[in-house]
């Protein structure tokens, strides 16, 4: 199998951890390197489109057995050694060389490298380094909808509405989306505010756009129901995306995600403020704001190997820019646990400050990534798109070395575009530019991040 594509050839697997009484899931890879924001236009009909990815691509499994055998089926083998030459004077008396990363990845368990360079990628001050970049709320709105099926031509075609995000996602180690809502079966019928059921269509644009994973725990994860996790959780595995926040299984549940990559192991867990007034059909489907919970499972994916571990948070008060008590507690309580790395969070539909505790970073408030909320709320149309650095050092310790945003903006007039703010781009007009990327600047470093680093792309 060549190596084309980060996201295109990876899978994900689980296995038993017996030391710390969990399962492990990790992303594989073939190579060895309630709300008016929220509310929108009345219910979609369906209409009949495809998506050959999704429809070619198998059905995950519902069991977690199945899962590591189909896991097992998909590590390759070892190239057989080439016969070389004799070594150099100077092959034989190399210099020291540089500590490796610890735990060093297995080479059956990498995921890609980046595919291009960052924009404005920053030096790596440590031994390694390894780079996670991340949005908000992919949240599809009947209008986002329409927009797909005139850019495909009649088939939905998401990706015009999300390359400009390419150059900044794709470069990542890891990129991380917010699937807001239940995917639909593939001909519909799709639904809108308040119970969503959105187009699987949407997912070969996030993999085209680079994404490798997407959070699920949102208010909105129970609008469908059991029917409704499970099959976003299949067409999720179908795109080769791995994701945490819900679950098929109460094994599922307690298994650690890590995505891992050539530089670093990283977990990654989900959760959320509440489910709108429904309740989950098994207590294990997906999980509230606990920190005690939350803390055991990162202590959990340590245990499974991770270097490092990030947790999304769906929380705040929905419109409002500045973070909530529960906000601002979970965070300072997560940031304080050594096994936690980074704290980020989507849900409001507008952008929050950045704030650096602990030597670590809150990113309270992504905004929206890709959404059509009308012009009622000052702010919904602004977004972040936040790239993290980490470095490791000889000690074989990480810390953040890097904060960048790019301010992004999403005119509401066709064709619906994530536009970013900087780069000599033109997202609205000149003038109303200017005042959205100075209204998101003031939020960002509200709370002094910009004193302690975090800069903008």
């Amino acid at each position: 199998m060549q190596c084309g594509r980060r996201t295109s050839f990876s899978r994900r697997g689980t296995s038993a951890l017996a030391a710390a009484g969990f399962g492990v899931t990790v992303l594989l890879a073939a190579c060895s390197t309630g709300s008016l924001a929220e509310s929108g236009p009345t219910a979609l009909s369906s209409a009949p489109t495809t998506s050959s990815l999704l429809a070619a691509a198998p059905s995950a499994s519902n069991t977690a057995s199945n899962s590591a055998s189909s896991t097992s089926a998909a590590v390759s083998s070892i190239p057989e050694q080439r016969a070389v030459a004799p070594p150099t004077t100077a092959a034989l008396n190399p210099p020291p060389a540089l500590p490796a990363p610890t735990p060093t990845p297995a080479p059956d368990q990498l995921v890609a490298g980046p595919t291009g360079p960052y924009v404005d990628s920053p030096a790596c001050p440590g031994v390694t380094c390894v780079t996670l970049a991340m949005t908000g709320d992919v949240l599809l709105h009947p209008e986002l909808i329409a927009q797909a099926r005139e850019d495909g031509g009649g088939a939905m075609d998401f990706f015009p509405m999300l390359a400009a995000q390419q150059p900044y996602i794709e470069g990542a180690d890891i990129g991380i989306c917010h699937m807001e809502t239940p995917l639909a079966p593939q001909d519909g019928p799709f639904s809108n505010y308040p119970s969503f059921s959105v187009p699987p269509q949407v997912l070969p644009a996030i993999v085209q756009t680079g994404y490798d994973a997407c959070t699920t725990a949102s208010n909105h994860t129970l609008d469908q129901g059991t029917d409704g996790i499970n099959r976003t959780l299949d067409d999720l595995d179908a795109a080769r995306l791995v994701h945490d926040g819900s679950y098929r299984t109460e094994q599922d549940s307690k298994n650690p995600v890590i995505i891992n990559t050539p530089k670093a192991r990283v977990g990654l867990i989900s959760v959320a403020y509440g489910w709108n007034g429904n309740e989950p059909e098994y207590p294990w489907q997906t999980f509230l704001i606990d920190t005690d919970g939350i803390m055991a499972k990162a202590k959990a994916a340590r245990a499974a190997g991770a270097d490092l571990v990030v947790v999304a948070m769906h929380a705040g008060e929905e419109y409002q820019s500045t973070p909530n008590a529960e906000q601002k507690n979970a965070a300072r309580t997560l940031l304080a646990d050594p096994d936690i790395d980074l704290v980020y969070g989507h849900h409001v539909h507008v952008v929050q400050p950045l704030e650096k505790i602990n030597g670590k970073w809150a990113i309270y408030g992504l905004g929206n990534n890709i959404a059509a909320q009308g012009s009622e709320v000052t702010g919904t149309r602004d977004g972040l798109l936040v790239r993290v650095q980490f470095s490791q050092d000889a000690a074989g310790h990480w810390t953040t070395s890097d904060v960048a945003w790019v301010p992004s903006y999403q005119d509401l007039s066709s064709p619906y575009r994530w536009c970013p703010l900087t780069g000599g781009n033109v997202c609205a007009s000149a003038s109303e530019d200017a005042d959205n990327l100075a209204r998101t600047a003031a939020t960002v470093n509200e709370w002094g991040a910009d004193t302690d680093g975090a800069h903008m792309l």
